[in-house]
């Protein structure tokens, strides 16, 4: 199948650019991988069958929404591909230490999309430098990494600034050894503090918050220079399971660090969709134009307006190995636009996690790891 219109959009270095040839180039890739998942995926069509939705229903952008999606939780208990498994690229899973994982499988074009769609939307919010960094990685060394897509993403967003020197803080020789040593995180930043360089901070909030936090006991203040940069990921809890807010997180990071709060950046998204959704200065997660991401009523289904909170269903077409195309998942939170940041676009705003059963993940993971 020719995948065109999917070739050339992911091709676009402006992440945030919504010409209307960029929408336009949208939809169509978006109908050209529905029409690739529904001829080569039994479930995906099955889906669709069921909900009397083919490739002529999608006649303008604003049906993009109505592609009948797969919950998220599916990917928790099925191996769903759309390519034979000898085109397996990488496999991925999610973070959690405790009960199922979801597992994702690229093939080596979805892996080479992925990279290039992480690259323009860092790119596009400005965050990349030509200046040499120290790197401290609040994730996994890669010998310790193994399929985790987290630890995958961590380490690759350690390549938008040249490295000096890099610092994993979750050290060990398998994944079943892993350790956490605040004392050795703490160590490693006095030292990046004596080279004059930027920093940056990169993972799981957990551990950055328990290592702050102890530099604040201990009286350690320092000084970094403006361009350091902070990218957080893996939800804001603690690693008792406590949420962690931002404002007292933030004050952390200036006192200890030196770092302002716009410099302070999360991204939202999971390894089943695979689209990053960065944060820009005003807390707000970009959709890019390789992404349409909608709220829709958790009884109905049906799509909510703008600023109206429900179930986010995210959609995109780079991935062809797996229906990934258009995915429900287990977060409420809602669409907003005209973000006072100045990129073009919609964003998402988190409101938290529907149902009551609390899915493991790296606050639970962090708990294992971290003793104060």
């Amino acid at each position: 199948m020719n995948e065109s219109y999917t070739n050339k959009l992911f091709s676009i270095e402006e992440a945030f650019d919504f010409s209307e040839e960029n929408k336009n180039l949208f939809f169509y890739s978006m109908k050209e991988m529905f029409s690739f998942h529904y001829q080569n995926s039994k479930i995906f069509k099955g889906i669709c069958d069921q909900y009397g939705f083919s490739s002529a229903n999608l006649q303008t952008i604003e049906d993009v929404s109505k592609i009948p999606h797969i919950i998220v939780t599916a990917f928790k208990t099925h191996t769903l591909l759309s390519v034979d498994e000898s085109e397996i690229f990488l496999s991925l899973t999610s973070s959690g230490t405790q009960g199922q994982k979801s597992q994702t499988n690229l093939d080596k074009i979805s892996f080479d999309r992925q990279a290039f769609m992480r690259a323009a939307i860092v790119k596009s919010q400005k965050l990349n430098s030509e200046n040499p960094v120290n790197y401290l990685i609040f994730s996994y060394s890669p010998e310790t990494s193994g399929q985790k897509g987290a630890a995958h993403t961590f380490q690759k967003y350690a390549e938008f600034a040249p490295e000096a020197a890099k610092y994993f803080a979750l050290q060990g020789s398998s994944e079943k050894e892993v350790t956490f040593d605040v004392n050795a995180a703490i160590e490693k930043i006095i030292e990046f503090s004596k080279t004059g360089l930027p920093l940056r901070v990169i993972g799981f909030l957990a551990f950055s918050f328990t290592t702050f936090r102890e530099m604040e006991r201990r009286g350690i203040a320092l000084q970094f220079l403006s361009e350091s940069l902070l990218l957080t990921g893996g939800g804001w809890k603690s690693h008792t399971g406590e949420t962690v807010n931002f404002d007292i997180y933030a004050g952390l990071v200036q006192k200890v660090l030196g770092i302002s709060s716009d410099r302070i950046r999360d991204f939202y998204g999971m390894v089943e969709h695979g689209v990053p959704y960065m944060s820009c200065a005003h807390r707000h997660f970009h959709i890019p134009i390789y992404a349409n991401v909608v709220a829709v009523d958790p009884g109905t289904l049906q799509v909510l307006p703008t600023g109206e909170t429900g179930l986010l269903k995210l959609q995109t077409g780079y991935i062809r190995s797996t229906p990934s195309i258009s995915v429900l998942s287990t977060d409420l939170g809602y669409i907003g636009e005209n973000c006072p940041c100045g990129l073009e676009g919609k964003y998402i705003v988190l409101k938290g996690r529907a149902g009551v059963q609390k899915h493991a993940g790296c606050a639970i993971s962090a708990s294992q790891l971290i003793r104060l």
